[in-house]
C-alpha cells in the first residue's frame, strides 16, 4: 500500500514538473532562409547570395541578425520594455557599430499609422516539426489608404510571450515560422519568402542579448566617411 501511494505521488510530481517545464518560455535560436518567387532577374538572386538570418528568441523578445559578406544588420525588438533598436554593424571593416532607438511616443506614432486585420484560416503545414496555421494579414497605411498583404505561417506550439509581435505584427497570435510578402523590385512584383530551417532551444540565450549593445553609438554620431561608404545622406 505504501509503495502504491509513493508511486502515485511520484507520478503526480513528475506530471507537475512536466507541466511547469512546458510552460517555460521558449529561449533559443531560429535560422531562416530567404527565397524569391516571381522574378528571373539574376540580380535578385545575387542579392540573396551569402545572406544568413538568425533569430534569437526568448519570451517577448526577438533579436534578428542578418549578415551579408561581413555587413551586419541587427534588429532588437524588446517586448518586455516596448523598445526597438536598429543596428548597423560594420565592425568587421573597422568602421564601428551604430544604432537607432525607437520607443515611447515615437513607437506609438509609428504603430498608429498602421491598421492590420488578421484572417486566421484553417490551412496548416509543418515547418521544422511545428504545426503552423496560415494567417492572411491585410495592413492599411492610414495616411495613404494603401493596403498590403502578408501571409504568416504561425505556430502556437512554440511557447513565446503574448507581446512577441508588438513591433512587426501587433496582435498576431503565436510565432511566424514563415512569412510571404509581396514587394516591388524594379518593374516587377516579387514575393519574398522567409522560412525557418532550424528551431533549436538554447539555454545560453539570456535577457542581456536583447539590450542595446554597449559598443554601439547613435546614428547621429556616425562619421561622414562611414556615411559615404554606406551611401547614406543626411
Amino acid at each position: 500500500m505504501k509503495k502504491r501511494i509513493f508511486l502515485v505521488m511520484f507520478v503526480a510530481l513528475l506530471c507537475g514538473v512536466m507541466t511547469l517545464s512546458a510552460q517555460k518560455p521558449f529561449a533559443g535560436r531560429i535560422q531562416f532562409e530567404t527565397t524569391v518567387e516571381g522574378s528571373d532577374d539574376p540580380n535578385v538572386q545575387s542579392a540573396l547570395a551569402g545572406m544568413t538570418t538568425e533569430y534569437l528568441v526568448m519570451g517577448n523578445n526577438q533579436k534578428i541578425v542578418i549578415s551579408i559578406q561581413g555587413f551586419g544588420q541587427i534588429t532588437i525588438m524588446n517586448g518586455d520594455y516596448n523598445i526597438i533598436y536598429h543596428i548597423i554593424d560594420i565592425s568587421a571593416f573597422n568602421m564601428g557599430k551604430y544604432y537607432k532607438e525607437v520607443k515611447g511616443d515615437e513607437l506609438k506614432e509609428q504603430l498608429s499609422k498602421r491598421k492590420i486585420d488578421y484572417d486566421y484560416t484553417q490551412e496548416t503545414k509543418e515547418i521544422c516539426g511545428y504545426t503552423c496555421k496560415k494567417v492572411i494579414a491585410s495592413e492599411t497605411d492610414l495616411e495613404s489608404d494603401e493596403v498590403s498583404k502578408t501571409i504568416y505561417w504561425v505556430t502556437t506550439d512554440l511557447n513565446v510571450g503574448d507581446n512577441i509581435n508588438f513591433a512587426t505584427a501587433p496582435g498576431l497570435k503565436g510565432f511566424a515560422l514563415s512569412t510571404e510578402t509581396e514587394t516591388s523590385f524594379g518593374d516587377e512584383t516579387i514575393t519574398m519568402i522567409h522560412t525557418a530551417t532550424l528551431v533549436k532551444a538554447d539555454k545560453k540565450v539570456k535577457a542581456s542579448a536583447f539590450y542595446r549593445p554597449s559598443d554601439a553609438v547613435p546614428y547621429a554620431e556616425m562619421p561622414e566617411e562611414v556615411k559615404a561608404q554606406l551611401g547614406l545622406g543626411e
